[in-house]
């Protein structure tokens, strides 16, 4: 790593991809109670109104951005919206993604092109533009999945999306090192979401971790307390 000090939390500038997802309802209000100004960003401005409110986030760290960053302009903008109301940027957590299943010959060119593009194109998007101007010492957590690593069927075109999350992850560890830039990975296998529940009705949430754990987690990777971890893909798969 570089020789420069890890950014503490607290006056730091995060920005927050897929905000008003499961995890992104935990994440931003724990951001904001250790002292974060947070860009949010998500397709919809009415929920990131509602996660703001709900949140209780104070307007002077807050700004809210409406994205689809499958768009490669609409990418850029987010980070350049965050620089002109913050003049900086410390973090990125990208927490953007959308799952479906499918086995290969059932697999349609459009679902395809949209797992690629939701879960591996909007963060390499995201990252080709804050990276160059993201604060050295600064970090970067990204949310891929464990079944990449473990090799379950099934959902093919997410499970390669989601692996190209963490070769992402690893390369630009590798990268960004000099300028102590911190990046990192998350592997989740399932976590306790309304959304997830409704997707698998019949399955045991008790072993999933909460969406609250799992923000935990990131919190702590783009905290000082871990300065020494980059390059890391940690799993965080509760009981499950």
């Amino acid at each position: 790593m570089g020789s420069e000090a890890a950014i503490a939390l607290a006056g730091a500038v995060v920005l927050i991809t897929g905000a008003t997802g499961g995890v992104g309802n935990a994440a931003a209000p724990a951001f904001a109670r250790a002292g974060a100004s947070l860009a949010l960003v998500s397709r919809s401005r009415e929920r990131l109104e509602h996660l703001a409110l709900s949140a209780g986030i104070p307007v002077d760290q807050l700004l809210l951005h409406p994205a689809d960053l499958t768009d490669p302009a609409q990418a850029r903008g987010a980070v350049d919206a965050t620089l002109a109301r913050f003049g900086r940027l410390d973090v990125v957590v990208n927490l953007l993604g959308s799952w479906a299943p499918g086995k290969i010959a059932s697999t349609s060119d459009d679902l395809w092109h949209g797992q690629l593009a939701s879960n591996l194109h909007a963060v390499f998007y995201v990252l080709r533009a804050a990276a160059p101007r993201l604060s050295d010492g600064g970090a970067i957590v990204n949310v891929a999945n464990a079944m990449p690593v473990e090799g379950r069927g099934g959902q093919l075109a997410y499970a390669v999306a989601k692996g190209g999350v963490i070769t992402l992850t690893q390369s630009l560890a590798l990268e960004l090192k000099s300028r102590s830039i911190r990046v990192n990975g998350i592997l989740p296998r399932n976590i306790d979401t309304p959304g997830n529940r409704a997707l698998q009705p019949n399955a045991d949430y008790t072993s999933w971790p909460s969406a609250e754990d799992v923000a935990q987690v990131v919190l702590f990777l783009c905290s000082p307390e871990a300065a020494a971890v980059s390059g890391a893909l940690v799993p965080v798969y509760g009981g499950s």
